[in-house]
């Protein structure tokens, strides 16, 4: 994966002062109507009632790949929390059981960031159903990966994949962010102490200091020696910002705030293109979620912490990405400041999906800035 890196500087004080709001058009493309009509054009495209399956390009069978899959049901969810339906509530119970059938045994997936966005969205599917069953999954997902893919080398952290190559910032943070989601579900602070050692040795070992989030670490065959891949992407940076956000939320500690603040500031300013900031194109494959990634836990820091100032910002990309849409269907694509073309897979078309729907019904909220 390679990172489209941007180091336009323009609008910092305009962001800060809440000044994108003069950026938004009258018409509101991210309006709550035009976020059902995302919504509903996802679900028309993309998912198969028959399969019990997200597809993953619009046209032919194929499913949807793990991890992606997880991304998708998040968007349901994210829908329902805007809605509260009915219809869409049983959806989530649908997607699940569809992906199980499929994949009745996590553990048999080499990849631990997969498991670990399942168990993620599984604490989200408890929240939203009380279903215990989310909250069992979650739990077993995460204890497996934890216990046997976290150990001292490179100075702490989880392997990304089950060979033990490397360690990546796309397990650790939402390794945090499940953690502490189930210390809360689970009242049990043992999983918020991993929660809190986890971010610590990611942020001394794959961060900067300028809000800069790297993507690994790895040793070398050649030199024995710790090697840090120095790329950022927008997946690793909402992650990172998700997991201080939720750790300041529990710890009420300072520097967690200032961390995901740093984090915003910096993807703002270096992984975005045009005078709008528009949040850049990762391409499809595992790139095209990484965007709604991001927007998923920038929205936590807004609304959770009152972080206001990058509300202007998000509601920019989400209305970019829907005036950008194909008019004929309403699907988004990659590049959210371009039109969008043809062979949309579901995950990019579910990224920008997920900003219209996250923003979609903030417009008002723009013109006062909470510290």
């Amino acid at each position: 994966m390679v990172s489209l890196l941007s180091n336009g500087h323009c609008l910092v004080a305009l962001l800060i002062a809440g000044g994108f709001a003069s950026l938004l058009s009258d018409s509101a493309p991210a309006a709550p109507k035009n976020a059902d009509m995302a919504y509903d054009a996802l679900i028309k495209k993309y998912w198969d009632p028959d399969m019990k399956f997200f597809r993953k390009e619009e046209r032919g069978r194929r499913k949807a790949d793990f991890w992606l899959s997880a991304q998708l049901w998040d968007t349901v969810m994210d829908q329902y929390d805007r809605t509260k339906s009915k219809e869409v509530k049983r959806l989530i119970g649908e997607v699940y059981d569809g992906f199980i059938k499929e994949h009745p045994d996590w553990t048999t997936n080499k990849y631990n960031d997969d498991i670990m966005w399942w168990s993620i969205a599984c604490t989200r599917a408890y929240k939203i159903t009380g279903e215990k069953r989310y909250l069992d999954k979650a739990k077993a997902s995460f204890d497996f990966v934890y216990d046997n893919f976290h150990d001292s080398a490179m100075g702490g952290g989880i392997y990304w994949i089950n060979e033990r190559t490397c360690k990546n910032s796309c397990i650790n943070s939402p390794a945090v962010i499940a953690a502490v989601r189930l210390s809360i579900l689970l009242k049990d602070p043992a999983y918020l102490a991993k929660a809190k050692s986890l971010y610590a040795w990611q942020k001394e070992t794959l961060t900067d200091g300028t809000g800069k989030v790297f993507d690994n670490i790895e040793i070398e065959k050649e030199t024995g020696s710790p090697r840090i891949a120095r790329f950022s992407l927008t997946y690793n940076q909402g992650t990172f910002i998700g997991a201080a956000v939720l750790l300041y939320q529990q710890t009420k500690e300072k520097a967690y705030l200032e961390d995901a603040v740093k984090t915003a500031q910096w993807t703002h300013d270096h992984l975005c293109r045009t005078e709008k900031r528009i949040l850049q194109p990762e391409g499809q494959g595992d790139g095209g979620a990484f965007k709604g990634i991001f927007i998923r836990y920038i929205k936590l820091l807004i609304d959770d912490c009152g972080r206001r100032e990058f509300l202007p910002w998000m509601m920019t990309n989400a209305e970019t990405a829907w005036s950008n849409r194909r008019e004929a269907d309403n699907i988004m694509g990659f590049d959210w400041s371009a039109p969008t073309g043809p062979g949309i897979e579901s995950q990019t078309a579910g990224s920008a999906v997920t900003a219209v729907l996250v923003f979609g019904d903030d417009r008002g909220k723009t013109k006062k800035t909470k510290r």
